[in-house]
């Protein structure tokens, strides 16, 4: 979540979380570039 915020306040956007079902531990954050370039961000 902070590094979110960081690239946030860089210009980038959040777009979306995703929270998988177990048995997977960790979720994703789905972000775009100022450009709106998509990128996942674990």
């Amino acid at each position: 979540e902070a590094e979110a915020e960081r690239l946030v306040s860089l210009g980038a956007t959040r777009l979306e979380r995703h929270e998988p079902a177990p048995p997977l531990e960790s979720g994703h954050i789905i972000m775009a570039d100022p450009e709106g370039n998509e990128f996942c961000l674990d």
